[in-house]
């Protein structure tokens, strides 16, 4: 199991103080907080780990443009960052595709009790993902940026362009379609 400890936005509100006047150790530690976990969002969304490699330097390529052109992330760089990733992901690769079984995986492993994951544990990976791929592309988006990479909701409804309780909703339709997926099929009770 995969476990992201994501770093401090007030640290992080520093960092982009400084990354937005040039300050190239600023962009570094940026750079070394967020690698790992914008490239684990784009690997569980992608089969190749080339690609999510290949993702991952266009989004920190694009901040570090973004800086030199007085533009990029103002606030929230944790949200740019992931906003970047999904764009370019969808940009490239297409809003339908199915989320990996690593995700799936991973969402039954974790250690924070949440009642969603808790009703997934018995299930096996390859069903649960089976039947995310039915899902809306942005209600997969939310498990993906909930659950995986443990955003907060405000966090998420940024990312996705999308107000909180949008987020909430989709959460709650995406658990719930889940559910009588695998009722209608005899895999939960």
């Amino acid at each position: 199991m995969i476990v992201l400890v994501l770093p401090d936005p007030q640290t992080d509100e520093v960092l982009l103080k400084r990354a937005r006047t040039g300050d190239k150790s600023a962009m570094t530690m940026i750079y070394q907080r967020y690698v790992d976990a914008i490239y684990q969002f784009c690997r569980l969304r992608l089969q190749d780990p080339q690609q999510a490699e290949d993702i991952t330097s266009h989004v920190f390529t694009t901040m570090i443009q973004g800086f030199a052109q007085g533009k990029g992330p103002q606030k929230h760089l944790r949200g740019w960052l992931f906003q970047v990733a999904r764009n370019t992901l969808h940009d490239s690769y297409g809003r339908r595709d199915p989320l990996p079984i690593e995700t799936i995986a991973q969402m039954e492993n974790l250690d924070s009790v949440h009642p969603e994951q808790a009703a997934f544990t018995a299930i096996s990976a390859d069903a649960i993902r089976e039947r995310i791929a039915q899902l809306s592309p942005d209600q997969q988006d939310v498990l993906l940026l909930r659950f995986d990479q443990q955003l907060s909701l405000r966090e998420t409804a940024d990312i996705l362009g999308k107000n909180i309780n949008t987020v909430k909703a989709l959460q709650f339709k995406a658990v719930q379609r889940l559910r009588d997926l695998l009722q209608r099929e005899g895999m939960m009770d």
